[in-house]
């Protein structure tokens, strides 16, 4: 059954669905939305916004529905103006009070056939439901706020541009992580525009960010893409550090590992390299079997265009990607009975926010982490005060 939630704020929300307005709570046999939303939690939702990649009303609705849905966005653009205007404080009123019912109901109503014309007419993609998953994590992470320390920030602002611009944008207020899952091509997580930029802060400025609990807690990928190839070959996984590992099988001189990193990845993306002579890694059999000469096909769903010089990156990249999203969703889930949660996710590493109540979850942690659906995977594991001073520990 279709349905849109009024989700202003978590004291003012409502239902639409079938022409009614219901405002007690959420009723039970609802089954397709437009887009989540913290209060639909555990309900088995499908929502049409994942079916087309996150693109806005306004770009898929259909042609015989374009005038209405302008119309109706317009009239209530036009309510929050004035009600702006008006000076009257939202975080004091339900937005929905203020605006008559029948200007709701032809927004709702316009709304409900749009995304009943998505489910109708755009197929689910194989990794619907990761999608969804992950949608449900990075909406639950972002309820978090980033404990940032800003008179630090302000200080090293006087001799470092991006510290002042960090203190510009986020001195005075409270920082949130806000995740963009349809910010690339290969599913790697972005940040939206106003978003917290921990996917590109500096160490410097890593050390001003502190936990909400206790500790930071980092788990993280030996070589997550490199043993992601190693899995879509159907080999052992190594148990040791994998650059250290290849100069004793694969490379079998002697080396400094940053050498031998450098040179094993100057190799992998590059077709004409032929630096590396081993048929352990084999750039061609994996273009065999998941490029077939426009788009790369991953195993976990997702069908990328792709050039054939950027098919085996996109395929790697995608791939260790979502072997990652996958792990986040499933820690996030488990956290959220404990006083712990997910901090950040930095490409191949996710960092929780651990209270010193759960400290003894972190064996469990790494092997959920390490337990991913391309085998076992080897995990490092860092804890710090700050995000800057992480140290490495053996568990």
């Amino acid at each position: 059954m279709f349905f849109q939630l009024l989700d202003n704020k978590m004291d003012c929300a409502g239902t639409y669905i079938d022409g009614q307005f219901i405002w007690e709570k959420i009723p039970n046999g609802i089954s397709k939305t437009w887009s989540y939303s913290d209060h639909l939690l555990g309900r088995d939702i499908d929502y049409a916004h994942l079916l087309v990649a996150g693109k806005p009303l306004s770009v898929v609705c259909p042609s015989h529905l374009t005038e209405r849905w302008t119309e109706a966005s317009k009239l209530l653009k036009s309510h929050y103006t004035a009600i702006h205007t008006s000076r009257i404080d939202i975080d004091d009123v339900c937005f929905y009070d203020l605006v008559p019912r029948k200007h709701l109901q032809h927004y709702f109503d316009v709304k409900n056939e749009i995304t009943k014309w998505v489910f109708e007419n755009v197929e689910k993609p194989p990794h619907y439901n990761l999608l969804k998953r992950m949608q449900a994590a990075v909406k639950e992470l972002k309820t978090h706020p980033v404990n940032l320390n800003s008179f630090a920030v302000y200080v090293s602002g006087a001799d470092d541009m991006k510290a002042k611009h960090l203190y510009d944008q986020f001195g005075d207020s409270t920082p949130y992580v806000d995740y963009d899952i349809f910010g690339t091509v290969t599913g790697r997580l972005t940040t939206k525009k106003n978003s917290f930029p921990i996917l590109n802060l500096k160490k410097e400025l890593k050390n001003h960010v502190r936990p909400n609990n206790d500790v930071f807690l980092e788990l993280d990928f030996n070589a997550a893409e490199v043993r992601t190839m190693l899995a879509l070959q159907n080999h052992k996984q190594p148990e040791e550090d994998i650059h250290e590992w290849n100069i004793k099988n694969i490379f079998k001189e002697e080396l400094s590992r940053e050498k031998a990193k450098t040179k094993l990845f100057a190799w992998l993306y590059n077709e004409q390299s032929q630096t590396i002579q081993s048929d352990f890694y084999d750039r061609e059999s994996l273009r065999e079997r998941y490029y077939d000469g426009e788009k790369v096909q991953t195993p976990f769903g997702r069908t990328i265009a792709a050039p054939s010089r950027k098919a085996l990156n996109y395929l790697l990249q995608s791939s260790s990607s979502d072997n990652t999203m996958d792990r986040f969703c499933k820690i996030s889930n488990y956290l959220r009975a404990t006083r712990s949660h997910v901090a950040f996710v930095v490409h191949d590493s996710v960092v929780i926010d651990l209270h010193k109540d759960d400290r003894r979850m972190i064996p469990e942690l790494v092997e959920m982490f390490g337990d991913t659906q391309l085998g076992r995977f080897k995990v490092n594991c860092s804890l710090g005060k700050n995000l800057g001073n992480m140290k490495v520990f053996s568990w």
